[in-house]
């Protein structure tokens, strides 16, 4: 290598890498997991995954000299983050402050969102599981997310998940006083046939959900409440967040020498009192 030439990764070089790592076929021309925006070009200093890459992360991932940004949502206000669909104009103020940010920083966003689901035992469910220290109790002899937890008041589980998922805030639907102990679970937004499903699972007793269309979902456990229990937590979209700390320690695995660091979302509701 010639003298004073970088050793450091290209953007280009990094998502390749990161494509052949994951050991995942890879749509050649995905919708969501793939370079969003930045220059393939620049040198990449270490990368910072995270739930949506905000203002306030992409800062946090400034100071901490990460350049190439990993989050598992859109980060334009558009589902595919394809600007050409997206209802705001060019010069949208937020829109704007953002790519500048950016641009001054040399940042590059690389979206991961199939592609962390289908990681071995889909490393957003596998993250929310272990923040909850639920991991022992799934049941892996059933379909789909099912724990087995030692019996509690629903309310007392609501606390606990409120608690261990660092929320300000967190809805539930139910008797409080309902005792439960086994729970169907899905993070993000599955669609509402997946999560309406969830109620009719043999045994279940209570429900965990993300992101959710309520007036289908909640619409349908209203309906259900007037002949059987049913209790509902909705622990809204930073469900998803715990899992790109599992992406994270895996890519440090792939790029052993560069930093990788998983940025918190902060939860972003209060409740007026």
């Amino acid at each position: 290598m010639a003298l004073g030439q970088s050793t450091r990764p290209t953007a280009r070089e990094v998502f390749r890498q990161i494509r052949l790592a994951s050991g995942q076929p890879w749509d050649p021309n995905p919708t969501d997991d793939r370079i969003i925006y930045g220059d393939r070009n620049a040198e990449i200093t270490g990368i910072a995954t995270c739930f949506f890459a905000s203002l306030d992360v992409l800062r946090q991932a400034k100071a901490a000299g990460l350049n190439y940004i990993i989050p598992h949502e859109a980060s334009f206000y558009e589902r595919y983050d394809d600007f050409a669909e997206s209802v705001l104009p060019e010069t949208d103020p937020v829109l704007t402050a953002k790519k500048r940010f950016l641009d001054e920083n040399g940042m590059v966003i690389q979206r991961m969102h199939g592609h962390a689901h289908s990681r071995p035992g889909d490393a957003i469910m596998t993250g929310l599981l272990e923040r909850l220290d639920w991991t022992r109790y799934r049941d892996t002899e059933r379909p789909g997310v099912l724990v087995t937890l030692p019996s509690a008041s629903a309310l007392e589980v609501g606390r606990h998940i409120k608690q261990a998922c660092g929320r300000r805030t967190l809805r539930m639907f139910g008797n409080p006083d309902q005792v439960i102990s086994k729970i169907s679970i899905t993070a993000g937004m599955p669609g509402e046939n997946v999560q309406i499903a969830q109620f009719g699972v043999e045994g279940v007793d209570a429900v965990l959900l993300g992101e959710v269309r309520e007036p289908e979902v909640l619409g349908y456990a209203q309906d259900l409440a007037s002949s059987k229990p049913v209790v509902v937590f909705l622990a809204g979209h930073t469900a998803e967040d715990f899992g790109m700390r599992n992406i994270a320690e895996w890519l440090g695995g792939v790029f052993p020498g560069m930093p990788c660091q998983w940025f918190a979302t902060t939860d972003p509701y209060t409740n007026p009192d």
